[in-house]
């Protein structure tokens, strides 16, 4: 492969996209409360959200696969387009389900229930979906595109995942966080950093 400096900048970009989306608070919180509620050591903790993060990642990938003969059709201008409406639709509806993290709370401290309630919220990977269709524009292939992205979402949400399962100890941090989650607005700065790395990634020739 040439690494030329407009995959390279591809590649740094998709890694802090990554980083950046899974800021969001249903992507760590969730899974952060589940480790807090069960009392998981760190190992344990890490683990579950390499876990949690594997299957979101996935997910993103197989739907884009799963319609890679529509969307790798799409032209630049309509590709941006795409990938806002995609990325802020996903993230209202995200939003809207926010709620369903009272699921983890009612069953109990060995329910399997709130595993699937994690996973649930989390969901599918749906911001690595313009990025691999951008990828296969510029021909430099899947597997570093999805490695960077993974990279970033990973350190970031295992870390997130992990400060929050210890914070989460501290008298009344754990009500204000989630309903600071719930407002929506700590979806704004992350929506606005994720827009802006999409469109300079988009912009790449």
């Amino acid at each position: 492969m040439d690494f030329s400096e407009s995959t390279q900048l591809m590649l740094v970009l998709s890694a802090l996209a990554g980083a950046v989306h899974v800021l969001a608070p249903d992507h760590w919180l969730p899974a952060s409360v589940l480790a807090w509620q069960r009392g998981w050591t760190f190992t344990k903790s890490s683990l579950f959200a390499l876990f949690t993060f594997v299957i979101h990642l996935l997910a993103g990938v197989l739907i884009y696969f799963c319609f890679d003969s529509v969307l790798s059709g799409l032209q630049s201008t309509r590709l941006f387009a795409f990938s806002f409406i995609l990325v802020f639709l996903v993230m209202t509806i995200r939003l809207l389900r926010f709620s369903r993290i009272k699921d983890i709370f009612r069953t109990g401290p060995r329910g399997l229930w709130a595993v699937f309630s994690v996973l649930s919220l989390i969901g599918p990977c749906e911001s690595i979906i313009p990025i691999l269709i951008k990828a296969k524009q510029m021909g430099i292939g899947y597997l570093l595109t999805i490695l960077t992205f993974s990279l970033g979402t990973m350190i970031v949400g295992m870390a997130s995942v992990v400060t929050g399962r210890y914070l989460w100890n501290r008298p009344l941090w754990l009500p204000r966080g989630i309903s600071w989650s719930a407002r929506g607005t700590a979806l704004v700065p992350i929506a606005a950093g994720l827009a802006v790395g999409l469109s300079a990634i988009l912009r790449i020739s």
